[in-house]
């Protein structure tokens, strides 16, 4: 836990006791770090948080050999490799133990992340950024609220042009509903029947003989 107090300084935080593990994977972040059970303890996971010293969660990748973490320090990369015969394949998971993706993958060989490439600020503006991230933050936040208030705008004029398009569609149907009135009628004989509601509805049942077929049944008189 880095603080302006202990900047420098190695100091004790915690002891873990009874934890499932036989190697540590730190995350090239720092304050993250995962208690892998490897071989005996058939891939055991917990994913700590050191800055405050509390389990995020824990996880299970069985026969799991290798732990990867990603160069940002979001994402950690489990796998089985070929030196099993079963269950090879890589798993995904954030850096606070939810698992993103399963892989399978026969006779998998080696995980490996592509490298973050270098940074284009020198190392005196890194750490000028470092220190005056609160500012930095609340400009970012501003110039996102900027542009999230502007494709809000750009969204309501988006909808607004799709109900005019709509409502002008429907004013020209109407128009040429009306505009056909006339034949409807005529087509129906006279009938105005625009008006849903006031037409009859009658059942009718209709008889029709298909096939009439004679056979002559020959007894036979003692």
């Amino acid at each position: 836990m880095r603080t302006a107090q202990n900047v420098g300084r190695v100091q004790k935080l915690t002891t873990l006791k009874s934890k499932q593990a036989n190697a540590l994977y730190w995350s090239p972040g720092g304050r993250f770090i995962v208690l892998a059970g490897l071989k005996g303890f058939n891939g055991q996971l917990e994913f700590y948080n050191v800055d405050e010293l509390e389990t995020m969660a824990t996880g299970e990748h069985f026969m799991a050999t290798d732990i990867e973490w990603d160069p940002t320090g979001r994402y950690v990369a489990t796998s089985v490799t070929s030196v099993h015969e079963m269950e090879n394949g890589f798993h995904i998971w954030s850096f606070n133990g939810k698992l993103l993706y399963s892989i399978p993958k026969d006779h998998f060989y080696q995980f490996l992340w592509r490298p973050r490439p270098p940074s284009l600020l020198t190392a005196e503006k890194e750490e000028e950024i470092a220190k005056n991230l609160k500012k930095y933050s609340k400009k970012y936040e501003l110039e996102d609220q900027d542009v999230s208030l502007q494709l809000s705008e750009q969204d309501r004029k988006k909808r607004k042009m799709l109900q005019e398009e709509w409502d002008e569609w429907v004013a020209k149907w109407k128009k040429m509903h009306e505009e056909e009135r006339e034949l409807r009628i005529q087509l129906r004989d006279g009938e105005a029947s625009d008006a849903e509601e006031e037409y009859e509805a009658k059942e009718v049942e209709v008889e029709e003989v298909l096939e009439v077929q004679e056979e002559v049944i020959q007894q036979e008189f003692e």
